[in-house]
């Protein structure tokens, strides 16, 4: 990794994104509360990288990334991809567009249809929105097949008779077939076994490299955001905190709440007393507290800290939003 800014044009950018749910009332007399799920966030992603989006259970990391794809439709925000201003598209134009961002998910198991043989599985998206023949969409499938480091024989199995890793490499073969630009990567190694993480890690990196993909990576896990990551940004209760490259960011993380993150890591070499863990619990994003969303966390909350959120300050190559600096 390097600290300086990247010389490629940006293929994703994504400008003051929001989205926000309403929730049920609970009793007669009780309004209806707002979960602020993404609130007012901003980065971009140069072709070819890949931007690590980093955070606890809750802070809005999955919403986002949907939010981008307009799998879920955000409620305010500018959104383009390779020139393309997605958040302005219309449904059908959305439609047609698609092709250009795919998304691999977390469980690969329950994001495969069980009723569909593997051949069928990856074609799909063929059949849907390219005019193909059948000699060239079996063509398009053993590419996509070798590509992944499955077995071509294998096409007519189903979900359940593959292990994770090769379910994933499904997952990953079904995104490439309609040659994207640009995937999202939603925690798609947090189920898999140990062993296997670093396979399928490899496997995006060089994928990357020969097709020339963007990724957004999505996850909790530091440690694997680092193996795979240019640059990353930290959320926390729907805002993005810490923005920087790889390498500035696991040298020097700035914010607490990353600080924390970092603590928080399991060492290769055990300590005698462990590892550290973050204090409290996330709050809730229908009633964040006021100010600085992580005061109530931080080591070295301020005054200030507890009415006034911080606005963001730039430290060489990041941002931080934080009262310290």
């Amino acid at each position: 990794m390097t600290t300086k800014k990247s010389s490629q044009p940006d293929l994703v950018t994504v400008d003051n994104l929001t989205k926000f749910f309403k929730t049920r009332k609970a009793g007669l007399f009780e309004r209806p509360g707002t979960i602020r799920a993404v609130d007012n966030i901003s980065f971009s992603i140069p072709e070819g990288r890949t931007l690590g989006m980093v955070g606890e259970s809750g802070s809005g990391k999955t919403t986002a990334a949907r939010s981008i794809l307009r799998l879920i439709e955000p409620d305010a925000g500018f959104i383009s991809i390779g020139g393309t201003r997605v958040s302005g598209l219309e449904r059908a134009r959305l439609r047609e567009f698609r092709k250009n961002m795919q998304i691999v998910f977390q469980d690969p198991y329950s994001s495969l249809n069980p009723r569909m043989a593997v051949e069928k599985i990856i074609t799909e998206p063929l059949a849907i929105h390219t005019a193909m023949s059948r000699t060239g969409i079996d063509k398009k499938f053993e590419e996509l097949i070798d590509l992944v480091g499955l077995e071509r024989a294998h096409r007519g199995r189903y979900p359940h008779e593959f292990s994770g890793g090769q379910r994933q490499r499904i997952g990953i073969a079904r995104a490439l077939a309609l040659n994207p630009k640009f995937i999202v990567l939603d925690e798609p190694v947090s189920s898999l076994d140990v062993s296997i993480q670093g396979q399928i890690l490899n496997l995006l990196k060089d994928l990357q490299k020969r097709l020339r993909l963007t990724y957004l990576f999505v996850s909790h896990d530091l440690a694997v955001v680092e193996h795979v990551s240019d640059r990353i940004v930290v959320m926390y209760l729907g805002r993005i905190v810490e923005r920087n490259t790889t390498e500035g960011l696991y040298s020097r993380p700035l914010h607490p709440y990353t600080q924390s993150l970092m603590k928080s890591i399991p060492a290769v070499k055990p300590v005698k007393h462990g590892f550290a863990v973050i204090s409290g619990e996330i709050p809730s994003p229908e009633n964040p507290p006021p100010g600085c969303h992580f005061h109530p966390r931080c080591p070295y909350v301020m005054t200030i800290c507890r009415s006034v959120y911080p606005a963001y300050r730039r430290i060489g190559y990041a941002k931080v939003a934080c009262h310290l600096y």
